[in-house]
């Protein structure tokens, strides 16, 4: 807990909860490991949801286009993910000052970082769309894609890249919303995102009843549609509820980025953001590894890649529910509390992997054949994968879980700095040399040796670290009078 002397002492004046948006004061009383899992369970059942709306996708483009094409979209949606790490450190520092904020009561801190933030987001999506766009052939041809997958690929990467402005733009107010404390409102408009998509997408895949067929490009042209009328259902949920993100009248000046506050987001933002390049970045080094041993292997890894993101999913809810929750904690000066969020979040998350892991082991070959040919080849390399990747995934839980916390008071350079080690200094090295001695099972091994290396420096700086010392983001605070 960050030692505060008596001359330092603040009070926090909080807004009446019409101003703020809905009462969330359980995020601040209530008991935390219960009120941990109800507030992350919209976003895990939407994390579900999504990884079942691209596994529809993998499943149809597999099916109606061959493994082939399912390797294409494997490897752009990596790029892509990558590419969402330049805004989406903006978009994480914009979530813990809003949680900040909201914690400390302060509106008008709120609608500014609103304001700055998504010019900021706007802008710069288009800028990577239209470079993603014009160099999509020389991305595809470095990652030494096999022969087969190279026209899908280059196709299904180009309107992804088109895709990027308004799904970064919807992802961007979602975490502000859950910044806030508000969890339902952002489920309930993916459901439509996810619904219209699960619909669009084979329609525009293979071209029922005389419409036009687009072949591997419908996939990503059915989410585009689906997000844009969600995304726009949702800017007018936010004006006519009247939510503190609603910039009216005079506010609208706040679109115009302030220069020491969108400083402020990017310094804050900067390591989240490359945390996500190094990451994907990994990943897409190791994508060029997998490619390199042919099409088979290409295949296997990318049918056995699809269920990991089901493995995967509880962390990642936990961890950006652990996040808003502490940020609002901190914000309110409730640090007795923020310790209990971090060993409980990290616990329900860790339990919660187990048991996805042991049911998708259990399952066997049955969901691989989701994605690739029974019987074949592919499907055997498919099966040794999750053998030993998918363990590796449990401990994910402490690395996201810790590393959620610790950025909720703004110490956001050392998660990254640990991912950056793990990833470039253990992972891909490992991957890459120790090939010699255990063939392409040192690509698999890889990730375990990954992630149990991230959990044990992430407990390191939760434990030992100095992130409990670090001053509030931007929210409003008053010395007691003398």
């Amino acid at each position: 807990m960050r030692p505060v002397s008596d001359s330092d002492k603040t009070i926090i004046e909080p807004l009446s909860t019409e101003a703020i948006g809905p009462d969330r004061s359980h995020l601040l009383e209530g008991p935390i490991g219960k009120t941990l899992l109800v507030f992350a369970l919209p976003l895990l059942t939407t994390n579900f949801l999504q990884s079942l709306s691209g596994t529809w996708g993998a499943i149809l483009v597999s099916h109606t286009l061959g493994p082939g094409a399912l390797t294409a979209v494997v490897n752009a949606n990596v790029f892509m993910f990558m590419m969402m790490g330049i805004v989406m450190g903006v978009s994480g520092a914009a979530g813990i000052a809003v949680g900040q904020s909201r914690g400390a009561g302060d509106i008008q801190a709120i609608k500014q970082i609103v304001g700055t933030s998504i010019s900021f987001i706007i802008g710069v999506s288009c800028v990577i769309a239209l470079a993603g766009w014009l160099l999509a052939p020389s991305i595809v041809h470095l990652i030494r894609m096999p022969a087969p997958s190279v026209s899908d690929a280059i196709t299904y990467l180009r309107i992804t890249c088109l895709t990027m402005p308004s799904i970064f733009t919807y992802i961007f107010l979602m975490m502000l919303m859950r910044g806030s404390g508000d969890a339902k409102t952002p489920f309930r408009f993916t459901l439509v995102w996810i619904g219209l998509n699960l619909v669009l997408s084979p329609i525009l895949l293979t071209g029922p009843f005389g419409l036009p067929r687009f072949g591997i490009a419908g996939v990503p042209l059915g989410s585009l549609i689906a997000n844009l009328v969600a995304l726009t259902a949702l800017v007018l949920h936010i004006y006519r509820k009247d939510m503190v993100m609603a910039l009216k009248g005079d506010e609208l000046r706040y679109l115009k980025p302030d220069p020491a506050l969108l400083m402020m987001l990017v310094k804050r933002g900067a390591p989240m953001g490359a945390e996500t390049l190094f990451v994907q970045g990994a990943y897409f080094v190791l994508l060029t590894i997998v490619n390199s041993h042919g099409a088979i292997t290409a295949a296997a890894y990318s049918g056995a890649a699809q269920l990991w993101a089901f493995v995967q999913m509880p962390s990642m809810a936990l961890a950006a529910s652990m996040s808003a929750m502490a940020a609002m904690n901190i914000g309110a000066g409730r640090w007795d509390r923020v310790e209990e969020i971090a060993l409980k979040g990290c616990l329900i998350a860790g339990s919660m992997t187990l048991f996805a892991a042991v049911l998708i082991h259990g399952l066997g070959d049955l969901p691989l054949t989701l994605f690739l040919p029974e019987g074949g080849e592919a499907l055997a390399k498919a099966r040794e994968i999750n053998q030993i990747a998918i363990w590796g995934w449990i401990v994910l839980a402490v690395t996201s879980g810790l590393s959620a916390v610790v950025r909720a008071n703004g110490a956001t350079a050392a998660p990254t700095i640990i991912y950056a080690v793990t990833m470039w200094a253990f992972r891909v090295p490992f991957a890459s040399l120790m090939q010699r001695w255990l063939g392409e099972s040192a690509i698999w091994w890889s990730f375990p040796v990954g992630t149990i290396s991230s959990a044990l420096l992430a407990f390191l700086f939760f434990r030992f670290g100095k992130w409990r010392d670090n001053d509030l983001m931007l929210a409003r605070r008053h010395r007691h009078p003398a």
